[in-house]
This record gives structure tokens, C-alpha cells and sequence, in this order.
């Protein structure tokens, strides 16, 4: 098992604020979205009080004095605005690490550099750092995306390009985006964002991987970073399989297997790895 294989400090932290919030006030309580991508843990706050709240939904509930939790991902300034219209009470769960993201990419914006923010488009993160720049923003997902992006901009102004990341993206893609932009580029700022806790996590998992017969990866599959921490693994060699609970373990999965390594996500609980180590046990002293 890994070292960090349960809740990164960003998710830790937004998890805490939603107890104290849900603990200390007699009004509603509502998550910007699901809080986190782990269903389990989601479900868990669900029984708790919380509810999941679609600010672009067309029948809102009425939010005068209640508490809407900004999730860990964080959110744009028009969102913010829009629930502080309504009455709302905005309490700010984003990750320390998102947020730098965020003012990153605005001071880049505001020193007039263009701003490309590599990460995934549709990812509630990225979707919150582009709504805080405050001007255009550039996405790009990829070395292929970058490439594409460069030769349409051939004729163009790229004089001054900076870049943000997504916090979970890898350094070997950042890496391959700068190379490629150095070449056409004068002036190229980096503002490397990506999360150290999440590299940790992923040099921990491989590293495990490599000395295990099978790795399991537990963490809600609507999870980006756990899909990618699967990746990893994989790309190893060793049989890698993705899991949101230990019941998905099967025996046969064990066969001719003397080791397995366990981790998970940013957004997995502590309590589904320790389940799922217990799983395994089981299976182990029940294998015939």
C-alpha cells in the first residue's frame, strides 16, 4: 500500500470546512456540484445533510441563508456572484493549490501575455481558473493539441505566451508543450501549477507497481487524476484495475498473484483503501 493512497490536503481541507459548515449551522447546506469524485464519500456527506446544488438549474431552491460549499475544484467569479445574488452564503472550499492556479493565470493576463492553461477542457478546474482570468484563455490537452493550436497561429501574434496547468495534468506533459512552443515563441512563462502531493502519489503507486503482481487503484471512476494514476500503473506492465469498492474484488483476480499493491486517488477515503486491504485478506485466507 502506498504511503498517500487517501484524501490529498486539498480534498482533506474542503471535506473538513463541509463538516464544520454542516455541524454548525441550522440552515441548508449545499455543494457546488458534487463536493468530490467519489461517490462513496459523496453519499456519505449526502446522509449528513449536504446536498449537490445545479446553479445553472432551471428551478433553484431558495438559497437565502444557506451555505453553498465551493468545492475543492473551485469556481468562476460569475458563479460566485450569481449565488451571492440569491442570498447565498459562499463558503470558499477551493484548494490552496487550484486557487494559485487561478491568480497564476490572471497575472499572466494582466502582464499581457497570452494565457494557455493545459489540463482537460471540460474539467471543473480548468472551467474555474479560465472563469477567474478575466479575458480569452487558451486550453490545450495535449503535445497534438499544442501543435495544432501553433500552426493555426501561423500569421498570428504568440509573441508572449504563459502557461498555467491543471494541478493533476504530469510534468512529462508540460514538458513536451514547452519544448514545442519555445520553438515559435519569444517570450514563454511558465507557471508551473501542477500539484506536488499529486506527483508524489503517482512516483509512490509506480513505484510500487513495479514490484507488485497486481495493483489495484481504488477512487470513483468520474475521478480524472485516479483514471490517470491507473494509467501509470499500467504502463508499468503489471495488471492494473480501477475499483470504487472493495466488493468489485474478485477471486479469480488472485490466481498464480503472490503480491497485490494498493493506492488511490486524490478523493478516495481512508476507510475504502483500509476496506479494501481487508478484501483482500479475506479473499487470500478463503482462496481454496
Amino acid at each position: 500500500m502506498t504511503r498517500d493512497s487517501s484524501f490529498c490536503p486539498g480534498v482533506d481541507r474542503a471535506i473538513r470546512i463541509t463538516e464544520e459548515t454542516l455541524f454548525g449551522q441550522k440552515g441548508k447546506t449545499y455543494s457546488l456540484g458534487p463536493l468530490i469524485h467519489n461517490p462513496e464519500a459523496v453519499s456519505r456527506l449526502s446522509a449528513l445533510g449536504l446536498e449537490a446544488l445545479d446553479v445553472d438549474g432551471e428551478q433553484l431552491p431558495d438559497l437565502r441563508g444557506s451555505s453553498v460549499i465551493v468545492r475543492s475544484h473551485g469556481t468562476d467569479a460569475e458563479t460566485e456572484k450569481k449565488l451571492e445574488d440569491l442570498g447565498a452564503v459562499v463558503v470558499d472550499a477551493t484548494c490552496p493549490t487550484v486557487k494559485h492556479a487561478q491568480e497564476a493565470a490572471r497575472e499572466l493576463m494582466e502582464a499581457g501575455y497570452t494565457v494557455v492553461v493545459l489540463g482537460s477542457a471540460n474539467h471543473p478546474e480548468v472551467i474555474s481558473i479560465i472563469g477567474k482570468v478575466g479575458g480569452p484563455v487558451t486550453v490545450l490537452e495535449s503535445a497534438e493539441d499544442a501543435a495544432r493550436w501553433v500552426e493555426e497561429q501561423r500569421g498570428e501574434d504568440i509573441d508572449r505566451v504563459g502557461i498555467v496547468c491543471q494541478t493533476t495534468i504530469t510534468h512529462e506533459l508540460l514538458e513536451s508543450v514547452a519544448a514545442l512552443l519555445k520553438e515559435r515563441v519569444n517570450d514563454l512563462e511558465i507557471k508551473d501549477t501542477i500539484c506536488s502531493s499529486v506527483v508524489g502519489r503517482r512516483v509512490e503507486a509506480v513505484e510500487l507497481a513495479g514490484r507488485a503482481d497486481l495493483m489495484l487503484v481504488v477512487g470513483g471512476r468520474n475521478s480524472s487524476n485516479t483514471a490517470r494514476l491507473a494509467e501509470s500503473c499500467a504502463e508499468t506492465g503489471v495488471t492494473t484495475r480501477l475499483i470504487e469498492d472493495p466488493s468489485e474484488i474478485l477471486q479469480e483476480w488472485l490466481e498464480d498473484v503472490e503480491s497485490v499493491g494498493v493506492t488511490g486517488g486524490a478523493s478516495t477515503p481512508d476507510w475504502q483503501i483500509v476496506d479494501t486491504v481487508a478484501r483482500l485478506r479475506k479473499l487470500e485466507k478463503d482462496q481454496p
